[in-house]
């Protein structure tokens, strides 16, 4: 029988270990209650912090309900600016099976007719409410992935781990290093966030005291073209000295990032994404852009998906080759009158459809240092199943995470 996929990408296996436009479309899943224009579970379109009181949700709404959601949306289009793309749900209860099938992301990513490219879980945990199973949670995110991916709407997850619980970084869990049974977890499309605006948590005794601001990371990651870190220095500022935000970061147990200053390399190691500062400049900045896995490279030189910036890169490649190529599904090829095989070139035309639609721009914009199509000419096209069978590498663009030099004072040059 035929398949019905059409044009079915799978993800290349490695081997042993050796914004903006539509790019930067997110969602939003928050703990919340429900208004009189906005019921539980229901997925709106939103544009600006406009759109988003216009359904009764202000600052007054977050004080009442000792919640955050105006907080984390506000943040969102502060950074990525009125006009950008946010799907929020509200959701109430535990996160237990938020990303299970019937669950409210996946509602969420039907709702928004697979347009998200990043999810963010903004969990205000209620009085009562058990703490989160972090690394439970981070493998349900990742299955969500997985099942984003297989349904061609792939679609990247940030959670807020409100109250990070380690009382030393030593202590706190390993992300780049957990292990679930016998295994190690490659949750390379989940990232969780622990950096909060000191001085807005600081106000409250509940548990946004504990809060991480997902909406803020949320922002960063849209305002990027793909291939961006969101804690680039030149143009990751998160501080608004003028409104009296991110004057003091701080992370998600409540703690000034200066009076963890010594242990701050130790959690960058660990993966946990948080702001932080530099002498000889104003403000704070993302640390950088981890996923939820150990740096994987194989023989052959593939590597895998270890920021969010190279996560985002494939999700647009895969997204965009699947466009280019769906319109060729049951149509009618010649080939070889006496193989039966591909004509050369049949096999050039369509890697050039493919590289042209995806490929070629990409590079131009400068998302990729270079991407490649490879048609296998040995596909077989005349008995069942006939299988177009294409390879794709993409080489990513690479990101200085520190630079190191060396001075000395000397005579003459």
């Amino acid at each position: 029988m035929a398949s019905l996929k059409g044009v079915n990408i799978i993800r290349g296996k490695l081997g042993a270990s050796a914004g903006v436009g539509s790019d930067g479309i997110c969602g939003l899943l928050a703990t919340g209650v429900a208004t009189s224009e906005l019921e539980l579970l229901e997925a709106v379109e939103l544009h600006s912090t406009d759109d988003l009181e216009a359904l009764g949700i202000t600052q007054e709404y977050d004080t009442e309900n000792h919640l955050c959601v105006y907080r984390h949306v506000s943040e969102f289009f502060r950074i990525a600016g009125d006009g950008a793309t946010l799907w929020l749900m509200l959701y109430t209860g535990t996160t237990d099976d938020i990303f299970d099938d019937g669950g409210a992301a996946r509602q969420l990513i039907a709702a928004a007719k697979g347009e998200i490219r990043i999810l963010a879980l903004a969990n205000t945990p209620r009085e009562n409410d058990e703490p989160v199973v972090l690394n439970t949670l981070i493998q349900k995110a990742q299955n969500f992935y997985d099942w984003t991916f297989e349904t061609f709407r792939p679609c990247q997850v940030v959670l807020e781990y409100n109250g990070f619980a380690a009382n030393t970084a030593v202590a706190a869990q390993d992300l780049k290093e957990i292990v679930i049974g016998s295994s190690t977890l490659e949750a390379f499309k989940v990232s969780v966030c622990i950096g909060q605006d000191y001085q807005y948590a600081d106000q409250f005794t509940d548990s946004r005291r504990t809060m991480a601001d997902v909406g803020t990371m949320l922002g960063s990651i849209s305002a990027k073209q793909v291939n961006g870190n969101i804690g680039e220095v030149a143009t990751g500022n998160l501080t608004n000295a003028t409104k009296g935000i991110w004057i003091e970061a701080g992370l998600s147990n409540h703690k000034k990032i200066s009076q963890w200053d010594s242990q701050l390399e130790t959690l960058d190691e660990k993966g946990y994404i948080f702001a932080v500062s530099y002498s000889g400049f104003a403000g704070f900045y993302w640390n950088n852009d981890y996923t939820c896995t150990p740096v994987i490279k194989d023989k052959d030189g593939y590597f895998n998906e270890y920021t969010i910036s190279y996560g985002r890169v494939i999700d647009k490649c895969v997204r965009g080759l699947r466009t280019a190529l769906l319109p060729y599904v049951k149509s009618s090829q010649p080939v070889d009158p006496k193989t039966g095989k591909l004509p050369p070139a049949l096999c050039t035309n369509f890697e050039a459809i493919a590289d042209n639609a995806v490929f070629v721009p990409m590079q131009a914009a400068g998302e990729i240092t270079s991407g490649k199509t490879t048609i296998d000419p040995n596909s077989n096209l005349l008995i069942t199943p006939r299988v177009l069978n294409v390879s794709f590498v993409v080489v990513p663009t690479g990101c200085i995470d520190e630079i190191k030099g060396t001075i000395n004072l000397k005579t003459n040059l």
